[in-house]
């Protein structure tokens, strides 16, 4: 009789804990903050700030994130993958400053079209809405976050 309290009342706090888990994955705040660093004859290259929150009593095992740029849904440029796993702790936050570099100017000229390109590439101001996505996994759950950004160069 003792054997079934002990399983079922382990039964309970894992299953607790998982839905915890399952939990916390879905409640991950994610900021990012997006600036242009160069603009060189390869392309433009940009700096985003991604700081993700974790505001659970859990700790969370994340992927490092990946980011992957867009306007009007084609791509701007992307960050670097990296198979590195991250600590978030209960109710903390960590913040990472990756660098996206874009396609070239061909690309960018198909995506923003000659009349935008010829602005950057002549140093006069342009904000373009790019939307942010933003991708990793959380305690091995796939995690997606998009976000719109003005980006002025």
């Amino acid at each position: 009789m003792l054997k079934w309290i002990v399983g079922g009342a382990a039964a309970f706090f894992v299953g607790r804990y998982l839905l915890r888990l399952n939990q916390a994955s879905k409640t991950i705040v994610t900021r990012t903050s997006l600036q242009v660093n160069k603009v060189s004859l390869s392309g433009i290259e940009l700096k985003a700030n991604i700081r993700l929150q974790n505001p659970n009593p859990i700790n969370l095992s994340l992927q490092y994130p990946f980011v992957n740029l867009t306007y009007k849904e084609a791509s701007l440029g992307t960050s670097q993958v990296k198979d590195e796993t991250i600590q978030l702790p209960a109710n903390g936050e960590q913040s990472f400053n990756l660098t996206i570099q874009s396609a070239g100017w061909l690309s960018l000229i198909q995506v923003l079209g000659t009349e935008l390109v010829q602005k950057i590439r002549s140093g006069q101001k342009a904000v373009l809405d790019v939307v942010s996505t933003i991708t990793t996994k959380v305690n091995g759950i796939p995690y997606s976050q998009q976000e719109t950004l003005k980006l002025n160069i």
